[in-house]
């Protein structure tokens, strides 16, 4: 795939990221001779022709938004059989890269990325789009800083993975809304659930619940009450713990009717002076106060003589002091206007001792600030620098610089026996992808569970690398089924019988999106293989919600 042109545009350059659904690759536009980010899709979804259409009719929604905090959808086309998606190209790490590394953060820091995605969220919410998978996996932090939200629309586009079957529950179960998890109506008030996961996540570095399965994961979701921040980071303020728990309230009434309601609680705690260092602010520095007690009558005169004489003395030292510190910093400002403007140059992509001769060459000195894993660079490179190329900078400043570990290796774990979304979640934990899904048979393990993986347990790959696994098929009758959502339940339920497949029940939900008659979520989800007869169960538009 590496030099093929999409389009007659889009020449494509390099991988740059793996997923369930897609691959993705930088890309060079030669029309507007930029670089992009084209996400293109899985051929076992590509095949899929309902799922094509849905993803391409959500793709082109998205398309709709324009904001700093969210990434920028350009095209969506196919070419000999390969639908993709052309979108913004963002250099940096997930969300979720920082946290494993860094969390957790400082307030300040947390509120500012939370705020960031809020803003993306608002935006898309007035305009009736709800993102329905925010996961610090979903945000890219850029080199400077500034977050941007992606896939938005992708995710409806396989959100009936929200739903249950036969005992699993598909979707990030670790900032999976109470509604999400239980197949009922969603709206923006999940988004801001799992907004509130990942503001627990940035200021404990812990997801608000753990599990073995990711049934029990979302029982929790649905039942159980988070463990209060405060309990694991104490320091942390009362009005930032009250902002989570707002926002995770189970019943989505509880929780911030928008996404502006809860930036403006953000707003309003980032605005409170606080004095704290471990939180990221700065402390109120007082200056030293002399008091002299006053003479009483009676005190001895030579006594009183002696005060004055401490008096005038503290005083002219007093004085004495402040001309010399006015004097420093007269001197210092001046020296500092007399340095000259210089340009910062680019030193990314360079070793450490090259990056500080570079530097140096242009009078800037260098600052080592971190040191992080990045698979994109080898150990000892910077990665990314602060100014960024381009800026000015006064000679002889320092300029920041992160330094690369070179690729993190993980060790595999153990998959056998595990269903596949298990197996895709236990992947997740440590940073790696589920890859090819292949089909085999053995008697002996419960069907639809994993019986072999490649590379195997215990085998150390790079983070962020893709594993395949094999899933028994023992019974000769499964049906896999076909992706409904989009269509019209009239014409699905004639055809269910010719699938293999029966119909059990339709629930009614207003949906601003599809218009009556139309489905917009079913159980069974697509794709999964179930015995022949299987009843399906569809939750189908009643029109546009009063109101």
């Amino acid at each position: 795939m590496i030099g093929r042109v999409l389009g007659n545009r889009y020449r494509l350059l390099e991988v740059i990221g793996e997923g369930g659904m897609a691959l993705v690759y930088k890309a060079e536009c030669s029309l507007l001779c930029r670089i992009v980010a084209i996400k293109i899709l899985r051929p076992q979804f590509a095949s899929d022709a309902e799922f094509v259409e849905r993803f391409r009719r959500e793709a082109r929604s998205a398309a709709s938004l324009s904001h700093p905090n969210v990434v920028n959808i350009y095209d969506v086309g196919q070419d000999d059989g390969l639908d993709y998606i052309v979108m913004e190209y963002i250099p940096g790490n997930t969300l979720k890269d920082i946290i494993k590394q860094e969390a957790p953060l400082s307030v300040d820091r947390a509120l500012d990325i939370t705020r960031q995605i809020d803003e993306a969220l608002n935006h898309a919410h007035q305009r009736n789009i709800i993102h329905r998978d925010i996961k610090p996996h979903n945000i890219l932090v850029t080199p400077d800083g500034r977050i941007k939200v992606t896939d938005f629309g992708i995710a409806r586009a396989i959100s009936a993975g929200s739903l249950t079957q036969a005992g699993e529950v598909m979707g990030s179960v670790q900032y999976l809304s109470p509604e999400q998890a239980k197949g009922g109506i969603v709206g923006p008030q999940s988004d801001i659930y799992s907004l509130g996961c990942v503001l627990y996540e940035l200021l404990t570095g812990v997801v608000p619940f753990r599990g073995d399965t990711p049934i029990s994961i979302a029982y929790q979701h649905l039942q159980e009450k988070m463990s209060p921040i405060r309990e694991i980071r104490p320091e942390v303020p009362v009005e930032i713990d009250n902002i989570v728990k707002k926002a995770t309230a189970k019943n989505p009434a509880e929780r911030y009717p928008s996404a502006a309601a809860m930036l403006k609680d953000i707003d309003q705690v980032r605005a409170k002076p606080r004095h704290d260092k471990n939180l990221g602010y700065d402390e109120t520095d007082y200056p030293t106060q002399v008091w002299i007690k006053p003479g009483k009558p009676g005190d001895d005169p030579g006594s009183s003589a002696k005060n004055k004489w401490l008096v005038w003395v503290l005083a002219s030292l007093g004085i004495t002091l402040a001309f010399l510190v006015v004097f420093a910093l007269v001197a210092f400002n001046i020296s500092k206007y007399q340095r000259q403007d210089v340009i910062v140059p680019n030193v990314v992509g360079e070793e450490l001792a090259e990056a500080r001769a570079i530097l140096a060459r242009n009078h800037l000195r260098i600052r080592v600030v971190r040191n992080l894993y990045n698979p994109n660079y080898p150990a000892g490179v910077v990665i990314s620098q602060r100014p960024i190329s381009g800026h000015k900078k006064k000679s002889e400043s320092e300029v920041e610089v992160v330094i690369s570990k070179g690729p993190e290796l993980v060790r595999i774990p153990d998959l056998l026996g595990k269903t596949q979304i298990e197996a895709e979640l236990a992947l997740e934990e440590v940073g790696l992808k589920l890859g090819e899904i292949l089909t085999g048979s053995n008697p002996t393990m419960t069907e639809g569970t994993v019986i072999k993986q490649l590379p195997e347990t215990n085998a150390q790959i790079q983070r962020g690398a893709s594993v395949t696994i094999t899933i028994n098929v023992i019974s000769g009758n499964l049906v896999q089924v076909p992706n409904f959502i989009g269509r019209s339940l009239t014409e699905v339920r004639a055809e269910l019988s010719t699938l293999g497949l029966s119909f059990n029940k339709a629930v009614s939900v207003p949906d601003n999106i599809y218009p009556e008659g139309i489905i917009t979520n079913q159980d069974p989800a697509p794709s999964f293989r179930v015995p022949q007869g299987t009843a399906m169960n569809f939750f189908v538009s009643s029109g546009p919600k009063s109101n």
